[in-house]
């Protein structure tokens, strides 16, 4: 029988499939580090577009601070300005309340048998001093006062004979408390 040598076959093959799988190996290896290169590149890249727009978005966000702070600003601008304004009004109506107030004790004063010498008011309170002729003028006038919707308590504070022109007469003092409170102040009724 002819006996054949195949061990140097066995071993060829062998070395060529270590070669193989060598080669396989390294190429793997190559293909691993350039795509570890690339995916690197595509991730400083992504790094340096992200930094980009972070410097962007800071660069608007300093722009939208100082809009902001010009609104707050303007904020408290606008609310010194509706103060003022505020004010201006308060004084543009106390102002019509003296005239008023005024306007309507003449309606209510006896004419020709009084008259006021001195009129106090505050917020509240409403002191009038005057001359009459007599007692019932003042009975009168004193009515009239609590008849108005002017005032809640009308007291007669005093009353004293007095000479003045020749003519004996009563010299009065009046405390009148207010009904409506200012619209500035609180809404609450005055103690009667």
């Amino acid at each position: 029988m002819i006996r054949i040598n195949l061990l140097p076959y066995r071993a060829a093959r062998s070395k060529e499939n270590i070669r193989k799988q060598i080669s396989v190996f390294l190429l793997s290896f190559v293909l691993l580090i350039i795509v570890l290169v690339v995916f690197n590149g595509y991730l400083g890249s992504k790094k340096d577009r992200l930094a980009g727009n972070l410097e962007n978005l800071k660069k608007e966000v300093a722009v939208y601070e100082e809009k902001a702070r010009q609104v707050e600003e303007i904020k408290k601008k606008l609310d010194t300005l509706n103060k003022q304004i505020e004010i201006v009004n308060q004084l543009k109506e106390y102002r019509k309340k003296p005239p008023l107030l005024l306007a309507k004790m003449t309606e209510m004063v006896v004419p020709g048998r009084m008259q006021l010498t001195r009129l106090v008011s505050d917020d509240a309170n409403l002191t009038l001093v005057g001359d009459a002729l007599d007692n019932e003028t003042i009975a009168v006038f004193m009515l009239r006062l609590e008849r108005s919707d002017l005032f809640s308590a009308v007291v007669l504070e005093s009353s004293k004979q007095v000479n003045k022109y020749n003519v004996d007469m009563k010299q009065f003092n009046i405390k009148c408390k207010k009904a409506v409170a200012p619209k500035n102040a609180s809404a609450s009724n005055p103690a009667g």
